[in-house]
């Protein structure tokens, strides 16, 4: 076990969910849900689809699923989702920011083992490219993710993907670097993530 206390901010942003407003219990059976009967649901929240989303790129066959550890790999995405709660954040880069300690986690994943983390807390932020795009002048600006415009399938799906990246160990190091407070390397890992998953992302 190990803490110690981090801020990690996307500089992007993730939108409101009926999953931001149930308990982790709820959110976890609403998660199993939708794995299981996901392309027959009717009114899915842009999270779901999202949710959705990532869980594909990680159990399909491909560079996307490779560079983040496969199948296994979704259990750290329900953690994640399960975690998340709406904030309105003043900054309109912030997409998803996981602060205070974390708990480092342990499981047997089908080949080798798996270790992860989780932060205390996760939060996500309504006022980015999650749901948002820049319509009036008067508006703050809203930035893509990468080389996708915001309040896009492409944007949520690659927004969960780079959050994704700093929860997972590989080679004694995270697979993504912390962001910290630098929006250039924020970019710097949406653009590792794209490099990985944009060809299978564009294909959804």
């Amino acid at each position: 076990m190990n803490r110690r206390v981090l801020a990690i901010a996307l500089l992007c942003s993730i939108s409101t969910s009926t999953l931001a407003k149930i308990s982790s219990d709820e959110k976890r059976a609403h998660l199993l849900q939708l794995r299981t009967e996901g392309s027959h649901l009717k009114n899915k929240s842009s999270l779901d689809q999202a949710y959705l989303d990532a869980v594909l790129l990680l159990e399909q066959p491909g560079p996307c699923g490779a560079f983040f550890g496969g199948q296994d790999v979704v259990t750290v995405l329900d953690n994640l989702v399960a975690q998340l709660h709406e904030e309105r954040i003043n900054d309109s880069r912030i997409g998803i920011r996981m602060r205070g300690g974390f708990t480092v986690r342990v499981i047997e994943g089908t080949g080798t083992e798996l270790m992860f983390r989780v932060f205390d807390d996760a939060e996500l932020n309504i006022n980015g490219p999650f749901e948002r795009a820049k319509v009036f002048a008067a508006e703050p600006n809203v930035p893509s993710v990468g080389s996708f415009l915001p309040n896009t399938r492409a944007a949520r799906v690659l927004i969960l993907m780079h959050e994704l990246g700093h929860l997972i160990k590989r080679d004694h190091d995270w697979l993504l670097p912390d962001d910290g407070t630098s929006p250039a390397r924020s970019r710097e890992n949406t653009k590792v993530v794209e490099r990985n998953c944009g060809a299978q992302i564009r294909t959804l």
